[in-house]
């Protein structure tokens, strides 16, 4: 089966399910760009989800894949912390900084150990990306 569905409407539609969470409670999710009531971003909540197809997409209307958000965590931060493997790899391979560090100091790879993710873990040291 063929959709019909733009890529515009497709993130009209997931921004607008992104306003219902209670991230956004009282606030519209906009844009790619929109501020969520702690500080993440749309970018934020889907690598959160691990849904590498909401990644693509809200990348693809120009999100910064680097941008921080809660606890200066960017888009890596929460997948690693999420344990979402696939979307770790994803990110790296989009440009995602490794090295980019949270408010405690902390890289996306030092969360991975922290966490016991070894499967993320493997990822950095392959230098996925």
């Amino acid at each position: 089966m063929v959709s019909n569905v733009t890529n515009q409407e497709k993130i009209s539609l997931l921004l607008a399910e992104y306003s219902t969470l209670p991230e956004f409670s009282g606030l519209e999710c906009a844009d790619v760009n929109s501020l969520s009531l702690f500080g993440d971003r749309p970018i934020h909540i889907a690598a959160t989800r691990g849904d590498i197809d909401e990644i693509q997409l809200i990348l693809g209307h120009g999100a910064d894949i680097n941008c921080k958000g809660e606890h200066g965590y960017t888009a890596l931060h929460d997948a690693v912390e999420q344990g979402h493997s696939a979307a770790v790899e994803y990110l790296l391979n989009q440009g995602a900084d490794p090295e980019s560090l949270n408010d405690d100091g902390v890289s996306p790879a030092e969360l991975a150990k922290l966490l016991d993710e070894s499967e993320i873990l493997h990822l950095f040291e392959q230098g996925a990306g």
